[in-house]
């Protein structure tokens, strides 16, 4: 009875569910008929045969009752079954188009991600957890230079990264490392790219998902950019101007090494320092001015550098301005115009005295021929007066002083009028002789005041001048060192063999005259071959000058170094 009770129960929930098949069922219904049909049987004879009827008559009745109500269904069962069976077939071709249309939008998916994995403008490749190459794109493929069937299974390590890659799988899932790196064609050229890789995690199973960038052009381009700072450098430091740039701040942002030459310090030691600190206080209102309007300005200025001497400059101020016309920085030029200046100077000054030389001419020419007669008739007057007499003293004081007149119009000639040098070449024994004839007229004098006369003449000196007119610079010079030397000292005379260069390719003869007096300020050492400059009481000031002009006129040098207290150096350099 209760496998009775289970199968019904399970028939009636087979009813209740139209989408449930289960052949157990049928089988189930099958036995309640036989049951119930054995049981009206049994009940019927029971029927008959008992005494307490009524009893047994409902008992019966209620077998009946429970045949005949099941009996009807179980009729209906194989019916029920068969529209079971085409629900059931008909969902299975429903469920079999939907496959299909999901295959086929898989499909779809995928073409368009392998589209999509081709036309990509960067090179993608897949690597397995063995680190071998699963999927490349074409793109790849042109950039590393090689086909698909040297790639495909191929080690990440031997073909894309080249053992110096970032393809490793210790990171973390979604961690992503980033390499430059110059792949080699076969051709030997090579190809930068940035590699990208990422660690993914596909069907369970670590793998890489890489791309490759080629990043040649922008190589080329930081190559043009950075040639071209380094060009822009070389022209900004070999510039013979001194440039500064400056910012909003008015900071030096940019120096030169000309400028930080001048300057005396380095390029780095004034970054981000204040122009009015570095260069000139007048920088800053300048600068700010620039700023403001937008406009150049200039300015001559006086800079004061090393060993305390002067630069004359000129520095101009230009605006840097953005692509919105704003004024982002400010840079000088600054040129040095001290030679500029200096020759202005001299140019004005050789005006001067060419006006002071023509009209010193005329009058030394016209006051000659008077200080010769006054001259002549007080040597005659000497002549006829006893040595002993007051008026012989006082004609000798007349004559003295004749003779120096004579001696200052002479220089005033020769530095209006310079002869025309008779150039020769003075070699050995000749220069001794010149030089030697120059000092034995000093030679009371030097003897008076204790000086030494210290003679370097080598042998092998040559010197190409007029002798006549080296002779008076010689004098000049000398006379010079000598007075200079009241309580004694040395005076050195130097000539050593002749010094060959590219310059002067048939040689250059070296005169030097040394003495260890008193020495020049450097305030007087600027003037001295100045015309009428003197520092001494009876000197005309123009020994020197005339001794400058004679040099010059044969193609040579003279320079003049002193030191107050040690002495002065007189060099002469004169061209074979």
């Amino acid at each position: 009875m209760i496998e009775n009770k289970e199968l019904s129960r399970e028939f009636l929930k087979a009813l209740r569910d139209k989408y449930t098949y289960d052949p157990r069922v049928n089988y189930s219904a099958q036995w309640a008929l036989l049951w119930c049909t054995i049981l009206l049987l049994l009940g019927s004879i029971h029927l008959l045969s008992q005494s307490n009827f009524l009893i047994t008559a409902v008992i019966d009745v209620l077998f009946g009752v429970i045949a005949v109500a099941l009996y009807p269904t179980l009729g209906t069962t194989g019916t029920l079954y068969k529209d079971r069976e085409e629900t059931i077939a008909a969902y299975s071709k429903n469920l079999e188009k939907l496959v299909e249309l999901k295959v086929e939008e898989l499909h779809k998916e995928e073409k368009k991600y392998q589209t999509l994995f081709e036309i990509v403008p960067d090179g993608l490749f897949r690597v397995t957890e063995a680190l071998e190459i699963a999927d490349i794109n074409v793109y790849a493929l042109n950039l590393l230079g090689l086909p698909h069937e040297q790639v495909i299974g191929r080690r990440c390590l031997d073909i894309i990264c080249k053992g110096k890659g970032p393809c490793k799988l210790s990171g973390l899932p979604g961690e992503t490392a980033t390499q430059e790196l110059a792949l080699p064609y076969p051709d030997g050229t090579r190809n930068y790219v940035v590699i990208s890789c990422r660690n993914w995690e596909m069907e369970g199973k670590a793998s890489i998902i890489g791309s490759i960038t080629d990043i040649s052009e922008r190589k080329k381009l930081e190559e043009t950019i950075l040639e071209n700072q380094q060009r822009l450098k070389s022209i900004f430091d070999g510039m013979d101007d001194g440039i500064f740039v400056l910012n909003q701040e008015q900071k030096i942002a940019a120096i030169n090494r000309k400028l930080a030459t001048v300057i005396g310090v380095l390029p780095e030691q004034v970054i981000g320092k204040h122009c009015s600190e570095v260069i000139t206080s007048v920088c800053r209102e300048v600068s700010q001015n620039v700023f403001q309007t937008g406009t150049k300005d200039r300015r001559e200025i006086v800079l004061s550098y090393e060993n305390d001497q002067e630069m004359y400059v000129d520095i101009i101020y230009a605006p840097i301005k953005n692509t919105d016309g704003r004024v982002e920085q400010v840079i000088g030029v600054l040129r040095d115009i001290t030679e500029k200046r200096q020759m202005e100077k001299f140019l004005l000054r050789a005006e001067r005295l060419a006006t002071m030389g023509e009209l010193a001419a005329s009058i030394a020419h016209e006051i000659n021929n008077p200080i010769g007669i006054i001259l002549g008739f007080t040597q005659r007057l000497l002549a006829r007066t006893s040595e002993s007499s007051m008026d012989h003293e006082e004609l000798g004081i007349i004559e003295h002083e004749c003779i120096r007149c004579r001696k200052i119009i002479s220089d005033l000639l020769d530095f209006a009028r310079p002869s025309i040098p008779q150039k020769r070449l003075l070699q050995g024994e000749e220069v001794k002789e010149t030089i030697n004839n120059c000092l034995k007229l000093f030679e009371y004098e030097c003897n008076k005041r204790g000086t030494c006369v210290t003679r370097n003449l080598d042998r092998r000196a040559m010197i190409k001048i007029d002798p006549h007119q080296f002779q008076q610079v010689l004098m000049n010079i000398i006379l010079n060192a000598v007075q200079a030397m009241p309580k004694g000292g040395e005076l050195r005379v130097s000539v050593p063999p002749p010094i060959y260069h590219s310059q002067y390719p048939d040689g250059l003869s070296l005169i030097t005259i040394e003495d260890t007096g008193t020495g020049i300020s450097p305030a007087d050492l600027i003037h001295v071959f100045e015309p009428f400059y003197s520092t001494k009481i009876s000197g005309t000031g123009l020994g020197l000058p005339v001794s400058k002009k004679i040099i010059e006129a044969h193609g040579g040098t003279i320079t003049m170094n002193s030191v107050q207290g040690k002495g002065t150096t007189v060099t002469i350099e004169l061209p074979l």
